[in-house]
């Protein structure tokens, strides 16, 4: 005889206690575990999607918060208690800041690339970082609109970058990586709060929508990740190997906590 105390359901008050007391660290990987255990019910796994997301919020990575907050959402998404916590984050502005990016930081250097492979990476940066400061706007008004212009400079940029994948090496590891980054955040900028003055039926027809498109993004992010950990091996590309690595993981989760895979 087995019962939900046999699993990694019992980690989840380690977890909270760790987290209580400052213990961050044994509190990240205490949730984690809980999250990533198949055994767990959902509530318990949104629940630590949650305080995944608080620490990363405190630790000001801001787009890795976000991500733990869409999981939660999509693995509770009728739990009251799981829609507090999850506006109450949002209420705390838990959004992506200037200057707090996915994996390196912008304008990294990539080492012994040719002149004039190493220049356009650097223009491809800049224009990743004003991309960075658009954010679909949840009003009526500006709604429709807001989505294209974030999309239609999201795939500005990452045709800069795909130009660069040509080139080979480190400059190719590093354009997947950012090509996937795109994509990851894009999907995320997709799952906003509608208007509350919204007709319901056609809130709920924007959600599907929002829903279908941010599924689209993601499975591109995976492939870009993916793409990038399968370029041949590089010099100096392990910084940009690791974050795909952990980016890919991240991804892959919401798909999953969406139900797609």
């Amino acid at each position: 005889m087995t019962t939900e105390l046999d699993g990694a359901t019992p980690g989840f008050a380690d977890a909270v206690l760790a987290e209580l007391t400052g213990d961050d660290v044994t509190a990240r990987a205490g949730f984690e575990r809980v999250l990533g255990a198949p055994e767990v019910p959902s509530p318990i796994a949104a629940r630590a999607a949650l305080h995944l997301a608080q620490i990363e919020a405190r630790a000001g990575r801001r787009r890795y918060a976000l991500d733990y907050v869409v999981r939660a959402a999509a693995l509770a998404p009728t739990d009251i208690a799981i829609a507090e916590g999850v506006a109450q984050l949002q209420a705390e502005d838990v959004t992506a800041k200037a200057g707090d990016i996915r994996g390196p930081r912008i304008g990294t250097t990539l080492p012994g690339v040719d002149a004039k492979v190493a220049e356009a990476f650097a223009i491809a940066e800049r224009a990743l970082e004003r991309v960075h400061d658009l954010r679909p706007r949840p009003v009526i008004e500006a709604l429709s609109s807001s989505v294209r212009v974030k999309e239609d400079a999201t795939e500005d940029v990452a045709s800069k970058y795909r130009a660069l994948g040509a080139s080979g090496g480190l400059a190719a590891i590093a354009a997947a990586y950012r090509i996937g980054s795109l994509y990851h955040d894009l999907a995320l900028g997709l799952l906003f709060e509608l208007p509350p003055e919204l007709d319901p039926a056609v809130a709920a027809g924007l959600r599907r929508t929002l829903r279908g498109r941010a599924v689209a993004y993601l499975r591109k992010a995976v492939t870009a990740y993916r793409d990038c950990l399968e370029q041949p091996q590089q010099q100096d590309a392990e910084l940009w190997r690791l974050a795909a690595e952990t980016d890919v993981r991240g991804a892959e989760a919401l798909l999953g906590a969406a139900g797609d895979r």
